[in-house]
């Protein structure tokens, strides 16, 4: 009987920019009429100021199907959240062909990093807590038990760079841990910034096979 194959679900996939700008390049309303006027359904908002007052914005502002348009002019983050990882890649560049041609902003220039952040549910059909328990160093597990006088258990494997610093622009975080919802699942967050678009994309294209080689690495 052939073992169980993983079962790799996305719930949630964030993919955008932060742009280097002193003063964020976007009006709040410029930005609003243009997202309307390209097939965008706009977010509530209460009263604004009248112009030409600047404000600043932060949160969901419009939405088309399932993507959400994220936008924080306070950091300079511009992005959309979507399904799947694939999906918002493609959406982000919807997104930043309508600014350009609407607004004459481009979001590909002026860029301090790139970022993508997704979250994942993994079956593999055994019992993650269990199987993360393997992993860990059980020398400092040991010291943990006689410090908290418990029986201790790790609940979470995360990874980073070596010798990275994490406001660095270019970085990664990965958290493989049970899935505080229903404990047969693995959930899995992966967080990924870079200065260059080719290497958010290539880092993409290889995280779900490279994240599910982890577990498997894990379960062995």
């Amino acid at each position: 009987m052939s073992a169980r194959v993983p079962k790799l679900t996305t719930q949630e996939a964030r993919y955008g920019v932060n742009l280097d700008f002193i003063i964020f390049p976007l009006d709040f309303r410029d930005l609003r009429y243009a997202l309307a006027k390209n097939g965008y359904e706009l977010s509530p908002i209460r009263d604004l100021p009248a112009a030409p007052t600047r404000i600043s914005y932060g949160g969901e502002i419009a939405r088309t199907k399932e993507t959400r348009v994220i936008v924080d002019s306070e950091s300079g983050e511009i992005g959309v959240i979507d399904r799947l990882l694939q999906e918002a890649s493609a959406s982000f560049d919807n997104l930043a062909k309508v600014i350009l041609s609407e607004l004459g902003v481009d979001l590909n220039s002026k860029v301090k990093f790139y970022f993508l952040s997704v979250n994942y549910r993994v079956n593999t059909g055994k019992t993650p807590l269990k199987e993360i328990a393997k992993a860990e160093n059980k020398e400092f597990v040991k010291k943990f038990n006689e410090i908290m006088n418990e029986d201790l258990s790790s609940f979470s494997i995360r990874i980073c760079p070596k010798n990275a610093n994490i406001n660095d622009k270019n970085w990664f975080d990965i958290v493989i841990e049970p899935d505080v919802i229903d404990e047969s699942r693995y959930h899995i967050g992966a967080v990924y910034r870079n200065s260059e678009r080719k290497m958010i994309e290539a880092f993409a294209k290889n995280l779900e096979s490279n994240l599910l080689k982890l577990v498997e690495f894990i379960e062995a």
